[in-house]
This record gives C-alpha cells, structure tokens and sequence, in this order.
C-alpha cells in the first residue's frame, strides 16, 4: 500500500509533465524532441504506474509488467529519436 506522500509525489509528477508537455509540442523542433520524448514516456509511464497500483494486486507481476514498461519506452524513444534525427 503505499503512503500519502507517494501518492501525492506521483499526482504531482503527472501534473507538472503534463504542463511541461504542452510548451514543448509547440515548440517541437530537434533540440526540443529528446527532451520532448522523454517527458512524453515519463507521462504515460507515471499513468499506467498508478493504473497498475490500483489495479494490479500481486506485487511481483506488477514489478514485473513495470520493468517492461520502461524497457518498451526506452525503445521506443530510441526510435523515435533516430526517425526524427535520420
């Protein structure tokens, strides 16, 4: 279970890459695409972080799908990056 203060970091976490993504879309370019990846993932990983805390009860088969979780995201950003960049 976890605690308040948990909790609270990761809604504050969602809001503020959330508000960080929006300037960064607008101003996409390629000095701005790294960074605006990595915020991209960063949010939808804190998203289904608590959508698995919440639903997903087991503890070892949610450690599990989160380090799949972030490799899928480190791969895709990968992609992404040499699409954008090649």
């Amino acid at each position: 279970m976890k605690t308040h203060r948990e909790t609270l970091g990761h809604w504050l976490l969602q809001r503020i890459t959330a508000a960080f993504l929006i300037p960064t879309i607008l101003i996409a370019n390629v000095s701005t695409l790294i960074l605006l990846n990595i915020l991209l993932f960063w949010h939808i990983h804190v998203g289904i972080e608590e959508i698995l805390a919440d639903y997903v009860h087991h503890e070892v088969t949610r450690n599990w799908i989160l380090i799949l979780l972030r490799v899928f995201c480190l791969i895709i950003i990968k992609y992404v990056f040499v699409f954008f960049v090649f």
